[in-house]
């Protein structure tokens, strides 16, 4: 309900600014402007992705003119002693979108000056201008994937000038600052409001209510009013199957497409179908697919199901769901085209399409086009979308493998140029920051407009979407990404271009033929596949991580730790079935099974329910460390391609869980976690830490009031490269719903050093 009544005011604001911006030239300079409750607004109005008259956004970035990789420290021009200039932006206008890294911590300062004042109306630290104090709060502001950015919208009545704390000067240095910020204008003579901190109570009840729709995410329910189309098609090999043609002028809201893949006995034979399976829509009649793509990629499953949802795709069970709004003025025709082998496929289409009384040209026609590159184009950019007529760029799904085993490629920039521009007006610091990460991501991270929806080693997919950052373009538009500094890098980009124009046309990229889609294989895939499983753990998608199994199996019969991933797929069923469905099995599994530690991890996990108070820890380090609970001393590690689990009993309340590890050179982590029957609780940044602190820090009492906390958002995997195997075990959730932790390199007062993290926690975790 939330959603759907921010998308009517937003869609009457759209509308009404409209009519606002054609009257300019008629009433004068005084002409009133959205509130920021309007501009608010739009971060739940995902209707507005369709409307072509919205105003266009601009940015601003710190790419290195020179064209090479240091795309740091390049600013508009000096400031008074200690600072830079970022962005000196004209008004009327707002700021939409705020992106930072590169600096040492969140205590980099930002100053902002509003309409030619002497003063600084925002005189702020990074850290609270990014999540830390009112109003910029998470998840609207925050700090993630090793970036700060703020989506909360900063308008400015005249002008509005941004500064930072100056970055490093000497070669090497720190903090090497890296940013940009996306700001739209208004016409000329548009009254704004320049930026108040200090909000209403209406505005600040506004507020509360965007950040809950952020904070749930996922795609918004179709409306009451939204008439359902369906369809069942079953289609063979070489063939194309329609659902009945849907009357306009009319928008598509929602689409759900559920593909039976219960008869595909080959489980790789099932991933693969998501390139066979062609998803084709075309409006008014028109005999050029507007939308032309592989079925699993258009819905942001690009090598393999997966169960997550940004604001406009996503899948939940066995449904791929879109949410793009799709106008349309005549008719929309949905097809389905299967362009494998094998038997036929059964696949029902379900449309929400809710009726209009009348058709307004404002609206743009849904387009969406398939990419891929190949590791022997070096050179030559990868290209995102080709367009040519009026329309808007929406946003992008982009799939990365290199074959580099570096992350290198990770460094290229996305350019767009807009009308036939010579020079892109859009040019990024690098693909990470495009997509809202930096350093080359921590973790898998849905969000509703930008995400992180897989990593692996050295695999990513990323997905961002201009909803608040508007890119139009009225004769063409070319979006492309460098495949690493200077197009050097080995390996492939496959993408999705989401976008709008005026009218139907083809796909702007042409859909290679299947035998050009096979997925990329992965060297590294045998060494990767804990990284894997915790990565779909991380997603809530543990039907996934059983799922991968079988195909990671598949052709895998000599595989010697069979066993073990056989039992993590019973701790996938407890999960999704509860332990009492599962029981029977792991007892079945212990009796068959002759490998004696798969049947040692089987114990355990039957031993966890027996009663309340049993529960387990895990310590995962490739630095020598050693973990306590309540003071007694329970495991000690030192092999970074092994997690070691222990039983220990854990009645419910207070308790102390510590652990000390040796200086280890990055990268390096420490990572505990206690599992109960009905949860976890592991490292998290509010863990406190000292180095070479006095005896008896791992028991109750111990006064550790003057430690501080780790901080920061924890490590990379763990495991991260060079440490790419991780042995497989059975204790789901424990590595993925706890964090690695370390202190800076920096902090250590020798290699010789020891450093302990400590953390007194009530168990049971609350739910």
């Amino acid at each position: 309900m939330i959603k759907q009544s921010f998308i009517r005011v937003g869609f009457l604001f759209t509308a009404s600014f409209c009519l606002l911006f054609s009257a300019c030239s008629w009433f004068g300079p005084s002409i009133p402007g959205p509130a920021w409750s309007e501009l608010l607004g739009r971060l739940t109005n995902t209707v507005a992705m369709a409307r072509l008259d919205t105003l266009p956004s601009g940015i601003i970035t710190s790419y290195d003119p020179a064209g090479s990789n240091d795309d740091f420290n390049h600013y508009l021009r000096k400031g008074p002693p200690g600072w830079i200039v970022l962005a000196d932006l004209k008004g009327p206008g707002y700021v939409s979108r705020f992106w930072f890294t590169g600096a040492d911590n969140g205590k980099h300062r930002l100053r902002f000056f509003f309409d030619g004042e002497k003063n600084a109306r925002l005189d702020i630290s990074l850290g609270e201008f990014c999540g830390g104090a009112e109003p910029f709060m998470p998840p609207l502001a925050v700090y993630e994937n090793y970036c700060w950015f703020n989506y909360l919208p900063i308008p400015y009545g005249k002008r509005l000038v941004i500064m930072a704390e100056e970055g490093a000067t000497r070669e090497g240095g720190w903090p090497r600052i890296f940013y940009q910020v996306n700001y739209s204008t208004f016409p000329k003579g548009t009254k704004i409001e320049s930026f108040r901190r200090e909000l209403t109570a209406a505005e600040q009840a506004q507020l509360e209510d965007v950040r809950a729709a952020w904070a749930k995410g996922g795609i918004a329910a179709a409306p009451a009013s939204a008439q359902i189309a369906e369809s069942d098609l079953t289609v063979a090999p070489g063939e194309k199957k329609s659902c009945d043609a849907i009357a306009g002028p009319g928008m598509v809201r929602r689409l759900e497409i559920t593909p039976d893949f219960a008869g595909v006995a080959s489980p790789g034979a099932r991933e693969g179908l998501l390139r066979d399976l062609v998803l084709k829509i075309s409006w008014n009649g028109s005999s050029d697919a507007s939308v032309e793509v592989p079925l699993g990629d258009f819905f942001g499953s690009i090598w393999r199901r997966q169960r997550y949802e940004s604001a406009y795709f996503g899948m939940s069970g066995d449904t791929f769901v879109c949410g793009f709004p799709m106008p349309f003025e005549e008719s929309a025709a949905v097809s389905v085209e299967h362009q494998g082998s094998g038997a036929p496929v059964n696949v029902k289409v379900k449309a929400f399409v809710e009726p209009m009384a009348t058709w307004d040209p404002a609206w743009g026609y849904f387009h969406a086009a398939w990419s891929r590159s190949n590791p022997d184009e070096l050179g030559r950019f990868h290209t995102i979308l080709h367009a040519k007529g009026k329309g808007r760029y929406a946003g992008c799904l982009l799939g990365v493998t290199t074959l580099d085993r570096s992350w290198w490629m990770l460094e290229g920039d996305e350019k767009m140029y807009i009308d036939g521009e010579s020079l892109p007006s859009w040019h990024g610091t690098g693909l990470e920051d495009y997509f809202n990460g930096g350093w080359y991501y921590q973790n898998v991270l849905p969000r509703p407009l930008h995400g992180l929806a897989f990593k692996a080693f050295f695999r990513v997919v990323q997905y961002r979407l201009h909803l608040l950052d508007p890119v139009t373009f009225q004769t063409s538009f070319d979006m492309l990404f460098e495949r690493g500094p200077d197009n050097n890098s080995h390996g492939w980009m496959e993408s999705v271009a989401y976008y709008y124009m005026d009218r139907p046309a083809a796909a702007g990229v042409r859909l290679a033929a299947r035998s050009q889609r096979e997925p990329p294989k992965d060297p590294l895939a045998d060494a990767s596949i804990m990284t894997e499983l915790l990565n779909a753990e991380r997603l809530g998608d543990y039907r996934g991580a059983r799922d991968y199994i079988d195909q990671f199996l598949e052709g895998r019969a000599e595989f010697p730790l069979m066993p073990m991933l056989r039992l993590r797929q019973l701790a996938y069923d407890e999960r999704l079935e509860g332990f009492d469905a599962v029981r029977p099995r792991y007892e079945a599994f212990m009796a068959a099974e002759t490998n004696a530690v798969a049947v040692e991890q089987a114990k355990l996990l039957l031993w966890l329910h027996e009663k309340p108070s049993n529960a387990l820890l895990s310590l995962y380090s490739n630095a020598r460390a050693r973990a306590w609970l309540d003071g007694k001393e329970i495991c000690v590690t030192e092999r970074p391609e092994k997690t070691v689990v222990r039983p220990v009993e854990l009645a419910p309340g207070h308790h102390v869980l510590a652990v000390e590890a040796g200086w280890q050179s990055y990268p390096s982590w420490v990572q505990v976690a206690v599992r109960g029957a009905d949860g976890v609780y592991g490292t998290e940044p509010d863990w406190k830490y000292k180095f070479n602190p006095a005896d008896g820090f791992g028991g109750a009492g111990y006064d550790d009031s003057s430690w501080p906390e780790i901080g920061g958002t924890g490590v990379k995997g763990p495991p991260e490269e060079p440490y790419v195997w991780l042995e497989p075990n059975a204790f789901v959730d424990m590595q993925s719903k706890a964090l690695g932790l370390r202190p800076g390199d920096s902090e250590w007062p020798n290699r010789g050093s020891r450093v302990v993290f400590r953390k007194e926690f009530d168990w049971p975790p609350a739910r």
